[in-house]
């Protein structure tokens, strides 16, 4: 198995008394590109590059079934750091290509993130980062969804905590969003389903289903998961959208739409997921036929 940790590091500290979980930020961003900068300098396996091809190519369905699971009691272990390494061809060190978030579909390896993430990624190796310090090494796309920016892909891991996919969520319902804003790991923030529209694919084109919410999030959060009360993913962090009073980005901003993937989307993907049907909520717009 291809597996990198830093037996060492002191990932988390526990504070007197209640104990908050600490996030070190840093360490765990060097044990992502040294793990990630060990697979690329083995020459073996899949590059970034490679994976940024597939991405484009691979099916639109995942011809496997999966077992629909109860929430972790820690949704943070089911949560990653997602990202490449790079040689920038005036030095012979790996940099980091940017970093993302991810979080496990299932026990075996099997990961959900952005269709953008893969996209724009490139280098010699990819690789997801928990929050254990322990790097797996990305291995293949399975499923992939340009429209709907949604890329189910397996890691070199077993024993994965994943998360389960929720039932659709009316507008108002409470989320809450795990994700990695600027290499500020694992930040959780709050909010509500605020609407559901169709995201017009080219003008005049078939509309693309899709849910905005309020809790905030930025860069570094693409691939986060949008979670109910009970910890089921009800949606996916896709994009961001700025509102400026004179319509330019000399300000002032108004207000940052956030708008991510639907929980019907990923379930249209995955037909032999704990035997449900992809459904869309009372009151929400139907996607357009393609």
């Amino acid at each position: 198995m291809n597996l990198r940790t830093i037996p060492a590091l002191v990932l988390l500290t526990a504070v007197a008394g209640a104990a908050p979980v600490v996030i070190d930020d840093a360490a765990l961003i060097r044990a992502l590109q040294k793990g990630v900068s060990d697979f690329a300098e083995s020459g073996e396996g899949i590059t970034a590059d490679q994976l940024a091809k597939d991405v484009a190519a691979a099916p639109a369905k995942l011809d496997l079934a999966i077992p629909a699971v109860s929430p972790p009691e820690n949704l943070d272990a089911s949560v990653y750091l997602i990202g490449s390494v790079y040689k920038c061809g005036k030095c012979d060190k790996w940099h980091s290509s940017g970093t993302a978030t991810a979080w496990a579909l299932a026990e075996d390896g099997l990961m959900v993130s952005n269709h953008h993430v893969f996209a724009n990624t490139k280098g010699g190796a990819m690789g997801v980062c928990g929050i254990d310090g322990k790097v797996h090494r990305v291995m293949e796309i399975l499923a992939a969804d340009e429209a709907n920016d949604i890329a189910i892909f397996r890691v070199d891991a077993s024993g994965l905590q994943p998360l389960g996919i929720g039932e659709p969520a009316p507008v108002g319902t409470a989320v809450q969003v795990i994700g990695n804003p600027d290499q500020r790991l694992f930040t959780h923030t709050f909010g509500h389903v605020s609407r559901y529209h169709n995201r017009p694919k080219a003008p005049g084109g078939a509309g693309i289903l899709q849910m905005s919410i309020t809790a905030d999030y930025a860069k570094g959060s693409s691939g986060g998961p949008v979670l109910n009360a009970a910890g089921e993913v009800i949606g996916m962090v896709s994009s961001t959208q700025s509102i400026y009073y004179k319509g330019k980005e000399q300000g002032p901003l108004q207000m940052v739409v956030k708008n991510c993937v639907p929980a019907s989307s990923i379930s249209a993907m995955i037909p032999q997921y704990g035997g449900k049907t992809a459904q869309v909520p009372e009151g929400a717009p139907q996607e357009q036929p393609q």
